[in-house]
Order: C-alpha cells, then structure tokens, then sequence
C-alpha cells in the first residue's frame, strides 16, 4: 500500500480534529489550504486537493461522495472520515526525542515533514537564533519560503520560531460616511471610479481597499490592524478574479477575520454591460463563491470561453446604473 504524503497526512489530522464525520467540500478545502498554505490563490490548489483526498481514499482514511461539482478534474461534494486501519500511519521508529516545546507531537503516529524539520532545528538552533521574517525562518528550516504561510502546524508559534509573520501592506481609503463595509476592488483603475461614486454618497462603505490582483491573497491578513464588519470585492469575471477572493476569504476565516463576499450588485452590472473577450478554460468551482444568482450567467460565459474585465463597470455604469450598490451591506 502507498502511504499517504505529508500534505495528505496533515490535511487528515486537520479533518479528524474537526470532530466532524461528514465533512463538506468548503470545509476540506479550507482544511487543504491549512494543510497546504503553498496552494492559496495556486492555479494548482484543485489539481494538488483531488490528489492528496485519493491518497486519503486509497488509504482507507476517508471516503468521497459519488456527488461532485463541474471542476476540473471534480472534487466530492464531502467526505466521509472513517477509522484508520492500523496499517494506514505506521509510527515513525527511530525517530529520536520531541523537544520539550512540542512535547504535544509525541502523540502523533505520522507527524508531517515540517514538523520533524523543526523538531531537529530546535534541537541545533533555537537558544541562539535570532528573530527573522517567517519566510526566512521556513526558507531555512525547510527549504520552502512558503512553508508556513497561512496557519502553522502542529501548535507552532511565529514566537517558538524565533519570527515574526510579515503581511504585505493593503492600500485602504476610508470614506467620509466610516460605514461598517470595506469594499476591496481588484484593479487600480476601477477602484478610482468607484471612490468618485461613492463620495457623494457612501452609504454603509466606509472604505475602499485595492486588491492589487493576487496581492489580496495574503495582504488580507492586513485588515488585522483595523478590522472591518464585513468585506465586499469586486473583481474581473475570470478564472483568478473568482479565485482570488475566495482564497483571501478562506485565508481570513481561518485567521478570525471577516470572509470576502462578493460585491453582487457590482457583479450584474458587470454581466450587463461588459464586453466579451476570449479566455482559457475556468475551473467552476469557484464560481460557487458568487451568490447563487450570478452563478448561472458566469457558468454560461466560462462556458462559452469568455471573461468580463471589471473596467467595463466605468464613471458612465456607475452614474447611469443605480443597482450596483445593491449587495454592499453588512447583512
């Protein structure tokens, strides 16, 4: 039997923590991000999931629905977790002792690479390093720059490292009404007319924050330092402006902040007067971020190889379309 890899082992520990049998796909797939943080905003993230929930199959960890959605290739609608036989995680022998600071991994019968890797840096460094940016510190405990973005395994803490999270700054603007909304808009020229539109009248938006493409899927761990109530976004109708947001509001959820729902009202104005232009395949599954009356329209484009730019959504749609502010409430 092929033993699940460790993304595939971690992704197992994540699920089985959750208490859950029945675990949904939104729910494993935030749990792969976790598991995985290497993989938020990856055009991969589909391709490497569907990979490491067959490693989970085949090892008789959990068992996927026949129900699926329309991706490419098709994630389960949920899985079910079942019991490990015992020939599924063999412990790890000879593995030497846990440092003191992760006395709570002994417990683990197969703990992931990373964890062993900063098992024996604790051992050799840890009295006498000095503190460093998190991607430094990942870069030379693991060989991965990436290795702990998103939530650290195992009750790692950036402080147990000897580090600190660094966040890439999120230009924001505040309106003069302060409502409780940040909208987050993708493209620089977009968020300029938007910001004229709503001046006069900003309603419950009392910010505007650019996205900066797929900058947004980890600078929005900045709204830390001034959360907002609820956060709005707006984005071109393709395969990353739908994948953009969804994975800034799993990375959020995650980190105790707000999710990114989509700015509906900015979506349908979009759909009515954007202009078609060719594009590659999309993978459907994020289309299920949108709210689920824009689904169909956006299905029936991706499926007819086009996409919408946002900038179709200009000074003469703002002025003259009056339903695009619906969707920017809190509620």
């Amino acid at each position: 039997m092929t033993l699940p890899g460790p993304v595939a082992e971690r992704l197992a520990e994540l699920l089985s923590a959750s208490g859950r049998t029945r675990i949904p796909r939104s729910a494993v797939r935030a749990a792969f991000l976790q598991a995985d943080p290497t993989m938020v905003g990856s055009v991969d993230a589909r391709r490497n999931l569907a990979g490491a929930l067959a490693e989970l199959a085949a090892a008789g960890v959990l068992e996927p629905t026949d129900r699926t959605d329309d991706g490419v290739p098709p994630l389960p609608n949920s899985v079910r977790l079942v019991r490990a036989r015992a020939d599924v995680a063999p412990a790890t022998a000879d593995r030497g002792p846990w440092h003191p600071a992760l006395s709570g991994a002994a417990d683990l019968r197969r703990p992931s690479r990373v964890l062993l890797q900063v098992n024996d840096w604790l051992f050799a460094h840890a009295s006498r390093a000095a503190e460093v940016p998190l991607r430094e510190r990942a870069l030379e405990i693991t060989g991965d720059e990436n290795a702990f973005d998103g939530p650290l395994p195992g009750g790692l803490t950036p402080e147990l490292l000897r580090a600190r999270r660094v966040v890439p700054p999120l230009h924001r603007e505040r309106l003069s009404g302060d409502g409780p909304v940040l909208l987050v808009v993708e493209n620089a020229d977009t968020l300029d007319s938007l910001r004229r539109a709503l001046e006069p009248d900003p309603g419950p938006v009392g910010g505007l924050a650019w996205g900066a493409g797929n900058a947004f899927t980890a600078s929005v761990l900045a709204l830390h330092t001034d959360p907002p109530a609820a956060v709005r976004y707006f984005g071109d109708l393709d395969a990353a402006g739908l994948r953009i947001p969804r994975a800034a509001s799993d990375l959020a959820e995650a980190h105790g902040l707000p999710p990114v729902r989509p700015a509906t009202g900015l979506y349908r104005a979009l759909l009515r007067h954007g202009r078609p232009a060719s594009s590659r395949p999309v993978d459907h599954s994020d289309v299920e971020w949108l709210d689920a009356g824009l689904r169909g329209p956006v299905r029936d484009l991706f499926a007819a190889g086009a996409r919408l730019a946002q900038e179709a959504v200009g000074v003469t749609v703002l002025a003259g379309d009056p339903d695009w502010r619906d969707g920017l409430t809190p509620d």
